[in-house]
């Protein structure tokens, strides 16, 4: 499963028109548009609205085996040109100061940039980074249901100091339908990851090992699960990723439900950067 979170119609719409997605009547929360193993979802504007539509439509896909999320909307920013499209390796959220990375996307054709996440719109552009107003609380609230290789931001510039942002519609849906063939490779590669991380089973038995090792909320079960999905599938076993766990040479000597998933989260990173 491909989940696109937008923040507005017409920045959603591009990616509607190209993967030929239909609006969902089953659904009144929020507007979703669905075709076969791709969903986008139409938050609203701002951090609450995407953290509320991410959550929401998660929920709606618990029974999914991997979920792949990638944020798509416009952004400002003073030295990028105009219409130009990026993937994000960095999310400040300027309000509380909390930081995200994005693990990279091998072999992606777009280029990747910094993005800082505002309450409100920021007139006061920086010359190195994007600005949005919906990546943190997308990225934060995600990595509650899938793991962070699968979750991804993509902005295009709308807008700077010389161009304010456009309030017409079909503009803003232009600025990234230009972009959406690079958009989709991009889309593509990651789903590719995905389908082998759903495709790396954990058997019943394996899977009541590693939760009998702490006391593991709902929440997260989703991230454990995933994490070792995707460590599996990168050549990792069962029997290896256990011995970790179990080892108390090293940071689970006291073991709790959340040293484990750092622990683990820290091996996928590791895994990651050695790809």
């Amino acid at each position: 499963m491909l989940i696109w979170v937008a923040a507005m119609h017409c920045e959603a719409k591009p990616v509607i028109d190209f993967f030929r997605l239909k609006k969902s009547h089953d659904h009144h929360a929020f507007d979703i548009y669905e075709k076969d193993n791709i969903c986008c979802i139409v938050s609203g504007i701002g951090k609450l609205n995407s953290a509320a539509a991410t959550a929401w439509v998660a929920a709606l896909h618990r029974q999914s085996r991997s979920i792949a999320w990638i944020n798509i909307g416009t952004a400002g920013s003073e030295s990028f040109a105009i219409g130009s499209a990026w993937s994000i390796n960095k999310i400040s959220d300027i309000e509380s100061g909390h930081r995200y990375y994005p693990v990279p996307l091998i072999n992606s054709q777009l280029p990747a940039k910094h993005c800082q996440t505002h309450n409100q719109p920021d007139n006061q552009y920086d010359s190195m980074s994007l600005s949005d107003m919906e990546a943190s609380a997308f990225f934060s609230t995600a990595t509650r249901f899938s793991s962070g290789e699968l979750i991804h931001c993509i902005k295009v510039v709308s807008d700077n100091s010389v161009t304010p942002c456009s309030r017409n519609k079909n503009e803003v849906s232009q600025l990234i339908q230009q972009n959406m063939k690079v958009i989709s490779e991009f889309s593509q590669a990651l789903i590719e990851i995905n389908q082998q991380i759903e495709q790396m089973g954990i058997s019943e038995t394996d899977w009541q090992r590693f939760l009998a090792q702490a006391h593991f909320s709902q929440t997260q079960k989703i991230q454990l699960k995933s994490c070792l999905r995707f460590l599996l599938s990168q050549g990792d076993s069962i029997d290896s990723l256990m011995a970790v766990i179990s080892s108390g040479a090293n940071a689970f000597s006291i073991k709790n439900s959340q040293s484990i998933l750092s622990g683990l989260a820290q091996r996928r990173i590791d895994f990651s950067r050695n790809l």
